[in-house]
């Protein structure tokens, strides 16, 4: 996804899409093993191994790169000696069973409506916890770490582990169905969810270079004078939605209609939507209108902190996204759950409360760049107690928050 021209250049190969449809009147069957193959949506795609005896393997896809052809994308993968990484259409992708993800509570439930087979998932994040009997948590990965972290140790003590409790965050909930659709659903509250986008079609057809020739479209249409409200379907250009109709034809036609009535009236022509904010995002330099395709992580740098200041805190690394130029990067850093302060960036001066730093001092942050968040002159954690941070990073031209993390724990 880190390369809008690279994806504005894909070419859309619309009798591949038509196949979605069938011109029978008979009814088609469906079994379990219809299940099996790639689900592809516009922020993630899936791909189900269904087994002869009906069990199942999901993959996670995360998008790496798209190219013009399957030959590019086979030569940057040989290229990148990437064991992980996979070629589907035209993308490369870094491919990783559900099971493996340790921070991810995962349920999923082989079901049936109508005849249709489908398969439902649950996904929440994990984030598991200690509390002394003093009253300071510290995560549970320090528990009988061979170290007291706790006042009287008892973070040591045989069986503490026991005693870990987990804070579990909903992330989202799916549905994939036999019939070649399916639907990624937010939870009230989310980001998404509170900007009118509930719910993210999905289909076994590939949709990026399609959400490129509409991105395209959309762009053309805005420069001719035309309104666009994301809001208002009806503001959508009629040519983006012929795109998509044999796509939205299939999804009013599935068993995803009965098994998510949240997601009524959704479509793939709105979800062109979120690929046109971002596409003219980034070709104005702004990469954050409210619906990012970035990511990061943020992790404990394992400083053994003091009451010492610019001490290092944690690292946060980009994980997708394209080149985020410094002059619009804010991060923000709150510590043991108080107010938000400003940190920072690299070509700044360090101030009081914290700051960020870089390797390779240059002018914007990309993707696989790992950044160093330290104390500034202020000692913001002494060590005496676990020390929690979440970190904010804001668009400044839109004053849009398009990353917040869970609270991390850092120094040991």
């Amino acid at each position: 996804m880190k390369k809008i021209a690279i994806l504005l250049a894909c070419t859309m190969m619309l009798a591949g899409c038509t196949e979605l449809l069938d011109d029978s009147n008979e009814p088609t069957t469906y079994t379990n093993q219809d299940l099996d193959g790639m689900y592809y949506g516009l922020l993630l795609s899936l791909r189900v191994e269904m087994n002869a005896d009906d069990s199942y393997t999901i993959y996670l896809l995360e998008m790496k790169d798209c190219f013009e052809s399957v030959d590019g994308a086979n030569e940057y993968l040989d290229e990148a000696d990437d064991e992980s990484g996979v070629v589907y259409d035209t993308c490369v992708y870094e491919e990783i069973p559900l099971e493996e993800e340790d921070d991810l509570q995962i349920t999923s439930e082989l079901s049936s409506e109508s005849n249709v087979p489908y398969i439902h998932l649950e996904l929440a994040s994990l984030e598991f916890y200690f509390t002394c009997d003093g009253g300071d948590v510290i995560t549970g990965d320090w528990v009988n770490d061979g170290e007291a972290d706790c006042a009287e140790g008892e973070d040591e003590e045989e069986g503490a582990e026991n005693n870990i409790t987990s804070y579990e965050h909903e992330e989202f909930s799916m549905y994939l169905a036999a019939d070649g659709n399916g639907v990624l659903i937010y939870p009230e509250g989310s980001d998404f969810s509170e900007n009118g986008f509930p719910c993210i079609t999905m289909n076994k057809a590939p949709q990026y270079p399609i959400m490129a020739d509409a991105a395209e479209i959309l762009i053309e249409f805005q420069e001719d004078g035309g309104e666009i409200d994301v809001e208002d379907a009806s503001t959508i250009p009629s040519d983006v939605i012929d795109l998509f109709a044999s796509f939205d034809e299939s999804f009013s036609e599935s068993v995803i209609q009965s098994l998510a009535s949240e997601c009524n009236g959704v479509s793939f022509s709105q979800a062109s939507l979120i690929f046109y904010i971002w596409a003219t995002s980034l070709a104005e330099g702004n990469t954050a209108p409210g619906f990012s395709m970035y990511d990061f992580d943020v992790s404990d740098a394992g400083t053994s902190l003091s009451s010492a200041s610019n001490e290092t805190l944690a690292y946060v690394q980009m994980t997708s996204g394209d080149d985020w130029n410094w002059a619009l990067v804010t991060l923000q850093l709150s510590v043991n759950d108080g107010g938000y302060m400003q940190c920072t960036n690299p070509q700044e001066t360090i101030g009081n409360s914290c700051h960020l730093s870089n390797d390779d001092g240059d002018t914007s942050w990309t993707v696989g760049e790992s950044l160093t968040l330290s104390e500034g002159f202020d000692d913001l954690c002494d060590g005496s107690s676990a020390c929690y941070v979440r970190v904010k990073l804001i668009d400044s031209m839109s004053d849009d928050t398009i990353y917040e993390s869970n609270p991390v724990t850092v120094g040991n």
